[in-house]
């Protein structure tokens, strides 16, 4: 008899329990892997961020005693001083354009920016200079009770925008009055001049020697109280009127509220190259700082200066130098020997007359020799780098400076001051990882370069 029951529904087998698990387990490895990368990948980008905007920009790159100069205060103002430097040189280029071939120099000048501008590590290096100077300048100002106000950063930036809200100043010319030395017959006996000697004012021969005669004499102002005293007559000290009218500031058109819009500008445009406001601000109160600093350290300084003033034959090699020496000694002229001889076409024929000059003006090889020479002495050869030289002492001697040579000696002696400030710390760190961190930005279009590098 035929079976016809209807056979029971058959189970899961174990082949299609095997091949479930293994699909489990692919699919979780699989799950994993993804998360681990993924896990991965976020730490990798955790790192970058925490490494670029924590650990980079607190690196330390330079300190004084407990001072730290960090990555995030070094960078900031390495662009901005490329930045201002940049903009010198597109001035530079601009003037040299307006005065044509006799505006070299400032092309010569727009070169020498963009070449510095072109090597990140020498900008570098000069900002974190400064930016240890300026620590240093911040610490002794604090011990001489030396501040800026935040008055005083903001007019220092109005100025430097032209922006007067009390007026245009209206300029005036105050004469400058050079004190020239009297020649003494000795001199005169060493120079044996038989014209007017370049480099000195128009002399008048008296008994006492030669006075320098004055070709112009400042006009002085009467003064703002009383009247000016006509010749020959006696100086009353009760004040009178003026005829002098006041001079009233002129009124600026750079309202307060353009020069707001000016300063806005600036901030916007300086911050898209990675310069915040804090930055600048802060570069005005440091140069402010240094001023006073300066005027402090130079207060005790008098407007004169040991000098000397010396003439010397420039020759290629030593024996040629002990050659035009031997001639000097066996009487010959000096004047003669150095238009002869001297390879200085600046002064040759003028004796070789270098005039009357102090410390820090030549090269320090020329310099100790000349100081080191009496009145009417001459060197043995002195080698520097530009040949062997011959050098006479006309004259050692104390003398006036006017205005300008005052404030250069003024700014050397700061200079000097600041470098045996700096040399005698121990605690002063520079680490060498600045370099790695110099920025090179913003950098010098191609069209800058091809300007300033294609004009000659």
């Amino acid at each position: 008899m035929a079976n016809n029951r209807i056979p029971e529904k058959q189970g899961v087998t174990k082949k299609h329990l095997a091949k479930q698990e293994r699909e489990r387990r692919e699919t979780r490895a699989i799950l994993i892997a993804t998360l681990s990368i993924g896990a991965i990948v976020v730490g990798l980008l955790a790192y970058v961020l925490v490494d670029n905007y924590i650990v980079k920009p607190s690196t330390v790159v330079a300190s004084v005693g407990e001072k730290k100069i960090t990555v995030r205060e070094f960078q900031p103002v390495v662009k901005f001083t490329r930045l201002n430097m940049l903009n010198q040189a597109s001035n530079y280029y601009y003037y040299y354009q307006m005065f044509g071939s006799y505006g070299s120099s400032f092309l010569t000048t727009a070169q020498d920016l963009v070449t510095s501008l072109n090597s990140p590590a020498v900008i570098g290096e000069q900002v974190l200079n400064t930016m240890v100077e300026d620590i240093l300048i911040e610490e002794e100002a604090a011990k001489r009770g030396i501040t800026v106000s935040d008055e005083e950063v903001a007019l220092a930036m109005q100025e430097a925008f032209e922006f007067y809200p009390e007026g245009t100043p209206t300029p005036t010319i105050t004469p400058t009055i050079v004190n020239t030395p009297t020649l003494s017959l000795s001199q005169i006996a060493i120079i044996q001049p038989t014209d007017t000697p370049t480099a000195l004012p128009t002399a008048t021969s008296t008994p006492d020697g030669w006075v320098p005669t004055n070709t112009a004499t400042p006009t002085l102002e009467p003064s703002a109280t009383s009247e000016p005293v006509p010749a020959g007559s006696t100086a009353t000290s009760v004040p009178t009127e003026t005829k002098v009218p006041t001079i009233t500031p002129t009124p600026t058109v750079f309202t307060t509220k353009v020069y707001g819009g000016v300063l806005k500008d600036y901030y916007q445009n300086v911050s898209t190259y990675g310069v915040p406001r804090d930055v600048v601000e802060r570069s005005f109160r440091t140069q402010l700082l240094r001023e006073k600093l300066l005027e402090a350290v130079t207060a005790d300084l008098k407007p004169e200066q040991e000098q000397v003033w010396a003439r010397h034959i420039l020759v290629a090699t030593e024996d040629e130098a002990k050659s035009v020496l031997e001639a000097l000694n066996a009487g010959e002229d000096w004047n003669t020997l150095a238009a002869t001889y001297s390879t200085d076409t600046s002064n040759k024929d003028n004796g070789g007359d270098l005039g009357w000059f102090g410390r820090g003006t030549m090269v320090q090889a020329f310099e100790d020799a000349a100081f080191a020479l009496k009145e009417g002495e001459i060197s043995e050869p002195v080698k520097t780098d530009f040949g062997y030289h011959i050098i006479q002492c006309v004259g050692h001697a104390v003398n006036p400076l006017d205005a300008s040579a005052f404030a250069t000696l003024k700014q050397t002696t700061f200079t000097n001051w600041l470098s045996a400030l700096r040399t005698s710390r121990n605690d002063i760190v520079i680490d060498d990882r600045w370099v790695e961190f110099t920025p090179s930005t913003p950098a010098v279009t191609s069209t800058l370069y091809n300007a300033i590098f294609g004009a000659q």
